[in-house]
């Protein structure tokens, strides 16, 4: 799973820079021709935020496990 986190982290950025290069500042922000590039922009910074909590819920998961361990 971890490693399906990873593939998935590569995927999410090379998504993020494919919409910020295509992106087309001369244009309106908001304006029709932007609106998907922006839409992937904020899908792509969703992915990294679940991205992030997933790996941190892996590095934290060792702890978990041994805390609820009855001793």
């Amino acid at each position: 799973m971890k490693t399906f986190v990873y593939v998935a982290l590569v995927i999410i950025l090379g998504s993020f820079i494919y919409n910020i290069i295509s992106f087309d500042f001369q244009l309106p922000f908001l304006g029709d021709e932007n609106r998907p590039y922006l839409i992937g922009l904020c899908a792509g910074v969703c992915g990294l935020i679940l991205c992030a909590i997933f790996l941190k819920y892996y590095r934290l998961k060792g702890n978990l496990e041994n805390r609820s361990k009855p001793s």
